[in-house]
């Protein structure tokens, strides 16, 4: 019963609010800030052993750090992944998401 009397009060209160302009404060621009672009794959995020067994560096597409001991790599070419070379690159371990995506545990 309550959520109905709630339930039309909001409408009754919308529909007074309705149409009546509001303003909105607009602050001043101190200062223009300059982007930077910035690479998706920092080089010093993969070791050269890691690259080769991903399908060397062409073949990734981005690499970012999402935990302390995790590295997200998304592959253009999934099938270039080479398991055992990356099992054998001193990753203490690996999680293959889809087939474009690879976790390296670090």
């Amino acid at each position: 019963m309550l959520l109905v009397i709630g339930l039309v009060l909001g409408i009754a209160i919308g529909w007074l609010l309705r149409g009546k302009p509001q303003t909105v404060a607009t602050a001043p621009v101190e200062k223009e800030v300059q982007g930077v672009v910035v690479s998706t794959v920092q080089s010093d995020l993969l070791k050269p052993e890691w690259y080769a067994a991903l399908g060397g560096k062409t073949n990734v597409r981005l690499a970012e750090l999402i935990a302390s001991t995790r590295i997200r790599v998304e592959l253009i070419n999934g099938a270039l992944l080479n398991e055992n070379a990356l099992k054998n690159s001193g990753i203490a371990g690996f999680a293959k998401i889809d087939s474009h995506i690879v976790h390296l545990i670090v």
